[in-house]
């Protein structure tokens, strides 16, 4: 009866044996059988070469010196540290691109190089400067580099850098680094991010400028704490001028600013924080500010995000004016003069002196990018919303007027703890007098 009744339907008369169209199917998966096979082109771990890292410098008879960072698996997991074998191995090559880097490295290279897990990419400052980024159009194209990849500016060359690190509390070098981006939330010393992507996103826009890690080398034989110290009696936090001694001798901290894809500046770990704060990606922070009665004297405090902070265009024109207001907390972690700024007017004394000295910082970082003309830290992106049309915005020419604008800053600080205790630990007469 079914064949009856699709023959109907069909309009003629189906042959007894539906065997035929019964098989149809099994065929038909037998023909996909040989897509479904995953590991045709599969190299076992033993066999391939795997660049963990891609240090990048001016080379002498091709473009670019590249240097790589190859692992070692074996030692790499070598979790009891017993083995005197280096987990990684470095080499530099000379040629125009990475992809002509990785034909120079099978000339010797004994197993396949891969860049497939290159999780950092380190450019020398001077070719920063002078070239710009001209290989980030390979890094968007090239199949093997990872979109999430770090983009990290060093002070030396780049291939100085990767020799030197070597820290001493992981196997792994560039882990070392992963953790160490993982500090901008709670130093605020980094910039948010500085991914491949991330920079390759703001190299054509108007709105922004892209930053980037920035690392310095440090000379392993000297002894000597190093160092500078600000106008306000800190020590600076640069790259290359940490005051320590020991440790491993590669510094990470602050920014390099780029205006399209040419580096312009440096921002130190200070700057970064009112930078961070300015583009709302501020979380928390210890800092130390001069003491408001006792300039000497540090007070150590514990900052975070009270409200988002808010940026608000008041004029455009020929010199736009942009305001920016900062709403912070902070907890007390030390007073080492002993002055009890729990007294509400001596806590608005407290709160004043923090807020004008974050201020001032974000003022200098300001004055700074304008002086580059690059606005890394992104007001552009709130002039743009005051424009109908893309036509309209490109013709303002934002980039030309960033330079020109007149941005005020405003910073609150509300006290709203004092650690465990609220007793100055100087609690003589004197003190308490104060």
């Amino acid at each position: 009866m079914c064949r009856r009744m699709l023959g109907q339907v069909l309009g003629r008369q189906l042959p007894p044996d539906l065997r035929s169209l019964r098989l149809l199917p099994l065929v038909g998966l037998l023909l996909l059988l040989p897509l479904l096979a995953g590991c045709w082109n599969r190299v076992e771990i033993e066999q391939g070469a795997y660049v963990l890292a891609v240090g990048i410098d001016e080379g002498k008879v091709s473009p670019y010196a590249i240097t790589v960072m190859i692992a070692k698996p074996g030692a790499l997991a070598d979790k009891e540290g017993g083995g005197d074998e280096p987990p990684v191995l470095i080499t530099t090559v000379e040629a125009p691109s990475l992809a002509g880097a990785q034909v120079i490295l099978h000339g010797y290279v004994g197993r396949e190089v891969f860049f497939y897990h290159a999780q950092a990419l380190f450019v020398h400052e001077s070719l920063a400067r002078e070239q710009g980024l001209p290989f980030f159009d390979e890094l968007l194209r090239f199949r093997q580099i990872r979109e999430t990849a770090f983009v990290v500016v060093t002070r030396e060359p780049a291939a100085e850098v990767l020799k030197k690190l070597k820290p001493e509390l992981d196997k792994n070098p560039i882990q070392y680094v992963e953790q160490l981006t993982y500090h901008h939330r709670n130093t605020a010393s980094l910039p948010a991010t500085s991914q491949v992507s991330a920079v390759a996103a703001l190299l054509n826009v108007g709105y922004a400028q892209p930053l980037t890690y920035y690392a310095a080398a440090i000379d392993q034989e000297s002894d000597a704490i190093r160092g500078s110290v600000s106008a306000s009696g800190r020590a600076r936090l640069v790259a290359g001028e940490l005051p320590r001694r020991g440790g491993t001798p590669v510094d990470m901290i602050g920014a390099a600013a780029f205006r399209g894809s040419r580096m312009v500046g440096v921002l130190d770990g200070e700057e970064i924080r009112a930078l961070l704060m300015l583009q709302n990606q501020f979380y928390s922070a210890h800092a130390a500010f001069p003491d408001a009665r006792e300039p000497e004297q540090f007070v150590t405090v514990h900052l975070s995000k009270g409200r988002p902070t808010r940026i608000t265009v008041e004029r455009l024109g020929d010199r736009p004016a942009i305001r920016a207001e900062v709403i912070l907390e902070a907890e007390v972690v030390a007073i080492p003069s002993g002055i009890d700024y729990a007294w509400p007017t001596s806590q608005a004394e407290l709160e004043q002196a923090i807020a004008s000295q974050l201020q001032e910082t974000m003022n200098k970082v300001i004055a700074r990018t304008q002086e580059w003309g690059a606005d890394v830290v992104g007001f552009g992106r709130h002039a743009i919303r005051h424009f109908p049309t893309v036509q309209a915005w490109e013709a303002y020419d934002w980039p030309g007027r960033y330079p020109k604008a007149e941005i005020n800053t405003s910073v609150r600080v509300r006290l709203r703890r004092y650690g465990l205790t609220l007793t100055p630990t100087r609690a003589s007469e004197e003190g308490m007098q104060r």
